[in-house]
C-alpha cells in the first residue's frame, strides 16, 4: 500500500511539474527538462522490469503454498481419520473391559460364596462325604472332585484376570496412541494455518505489486506524452535557424576513431533494460579535446541529467548536435562556433560507466544515427 500511495503522489506531482506550457521556458530549460523526463523514463522502466519480476517470483510463491496447502489438507484428512479410527477401537475396547469387569466380579462372587460355604460346614461335609461314601476310596474320590472345582475356579478367575489385564494393556496403549494422534493432528493444522496466512498474506502484496505496475505503466505514458510534447516545442524552435549548409561534420573527438557503443537498441549497461542509446559512444581519456563537428551556435552548455556536463549546438536546418559527459566545458551557450573548435573535454560525467564522449546528431528534434553525417550520405 506504502508503495502504492509513493507512486501515486510521483505521478501527481511529475504531472503537475509537465504543466507547465513550453511557450514560458527557454531553450535550455525545455531541454533539461525533456532528458530529466528521459532519465525518470529510464528509472521507471527499471523499476517496472523490478515489479514484473517480483509479480512472477510472488506467483510462482503462492502456487508453491497452495501446492503445499493441498497437501497439508490432505494430511489433516488422513490424521482426523486415524484419530477417529483410533476412539472407535477404544470405544470397544473399553466395552470389552467393561464385560471383563463384569465377568470377574461375577465369577469372584461365585468363588467366594463357595469358599464360604465350604468353610463354615467344612468338618461337616468331610463327615457326611465320609459317611455317605462306600469305602475310602470312593471317599477319596468324592474328596478330589471338590478340590478339583476349587482349583478350577482359581485358575479360571487368574485366566479372567489376565484377559482383563491384556485388555486394559491394549486400552493403555491405544489411549496413548490417540494422545500422539491428537499432537500430530495440532501441529497439522498449525502447519496448515501458518501457510494459509502466508498465502494470504503473498497475495496481498501481488495485489500491490499489481497495482504498483499499473500505476508505472500510467507514470510511463503520461511521460512519453510530456516527452513529446517537450520535444516538438524544442523541434519548432530549432527550425527557426536557417538551413543546414555545413557539409560532412567532423570527426568530434580527433585521434580517437573507436566506437565501443553505436547508435541503436541496446541493453542499458546501468539500467540494465532494452532501450534506444541516441548517439555514439567514443571512449577518450580524461580531459581529451571534443570539436564542434561543424559550424553553429551553442545553444546550451551545462548539466544536463544523465548527459552530465553537455554542450549542444545548432546548425541550422533543424540539425543539432549534442556532446556529454564532458569534465569540462570551453564554450558558453549563445556563442558561436567554428567546425574543429574546442567546445568541451572528455570525461564521464552524468550516467556513464567510463570516460568517453556521447556523440548525437538531431534532426528537427529526433535522435538520428550520426555515422551518415560524419562520413557524407
Amino acid at each position: 500500500m506504502k508503495k502504492r500511495i509513493i507512486a501515486i503522489l510521483l505521478i501527481g506531482i511529475f504531472l503537475f511539474s509537465c504543466s507547465v506550457s513550453g511557450a514560458e521556458k527557454s531553450l535550455n530549460d525545455l531541454m533539461k527538462e525533456r532528458d530529466s523526463l528521459k532519465e525518470k523514463r529510464e528509472e521507471n522502466q527499471k523499476n517496472m522490469k523490478e515489479t514484473k519480476k517480483n509479480i512472477s517470483n510472488v506467483g510462482e510463491e503462492i502456487a508453491e503454498l497452495d501446492k503445499q496447502i493441498n497437501d497439508v489438507s490432505k494430511k489433516l484428512g488422513d490424521a482426523e481419520e486415524n484419530l477417529t479410527k483410533i476412539n472407535a477401537d477404544i470405544g470397544k475396547v473399553k466395552k470389552q473391559l467393561e464385560k471383563s469387569e463384569k465377568n470377574i466380579s461375577e465369577k469372584t462372587d461365585t468363588f467366594n460364596s463357595r469358599l464360604r460355604v465350604m468353610y463354615k460346614n467344612g468338618n461337616v461335609g468331610y463327615l457326611e462325604v465320609l459317611l455317605s461314601s462306600a469305602n475310602i476310596r470312593d471317599f477319596l474320590q468324592r474328596k478330589d472332585m471338590i478340590q478339583s472345582i476349587v482349583n478350577y475356579d482359581k485358575n479360571l478367575l487368574k485366566y479372567m484376570k489376565s484377559q482383563r489385564d491384556i485388555i486394559q494393556t491394549s486400552k493403555t496403549k491405544l489411549e496413548a496412541q490417540r494422545a500422539s494422534a491428537e499432537v500430530v493432528k495440532n501441529e497439522i493444522k498449525s502447519n496448515k494455518k501458518d501457510l494459509e496466512l502466508a498465502s494470504r498474506s503473498k497475495g496481498d502484496f501481488m495485489k500491490e505489486l499489481s497495482s504498483n505496475l499499473e500505476a508505472q505503466k500510467k507514470f510511463e505514458e503520461q511521460c512519453a506524452e510530456d516527452e513529446k510534447r517537450i520535444q516538438e516545442e524544442i523541434s519548432k524552435r530549432q527550425v527557426k535557424t536557417g538551413p543546414y549548409s555545413g557539409g560532412v561534420m567532423g570527426w568530434p573527438v580527433p585521434g580517437h576513431s573507436k566506437i565501443n557503443s553505436g547508435f541503436g537498441y541496446r541493453i542499458h549497461p546501468i539500467y540494465n533494460v532494452k532501450k534506444l542509446h541516441t548517439g555514439i559512444d567514443i571512449p577518450a581519456p580524461t580531459g581529451t579535446k571534443v570539436v564542434a563537428a561543424a559550424d553553429g551556435t551553442v545553444i546550451f552548455a551545462g548539466s544536463l541529467g544523465g548527459y552530465g556536463k553537455a554542450v549542444m549546438i545548432d546548425h541550422g536546418g533543424g540539425i543539432a548536435t549534442l556532446y556529454g559527459h564532458n569534465s569540462s566545458l570551453l564554450v558558453s551557450e549563445g556563442e558561436e562556433v567554428k567546425k574543429g573548435q574546442g567546445i568541451a573535454k572528455a570525461g564521464n560525467t552524468g550516467t556513464a560507466t567510463g570516460s568517453h564522449c556521447h556523440f548525437e546528431v538531431r534532426v528537427n528534434g529526433k535522435y538520428v544515427d550520426p555515422i551518415p553525417y560524419l562520413k557524407g550520405k
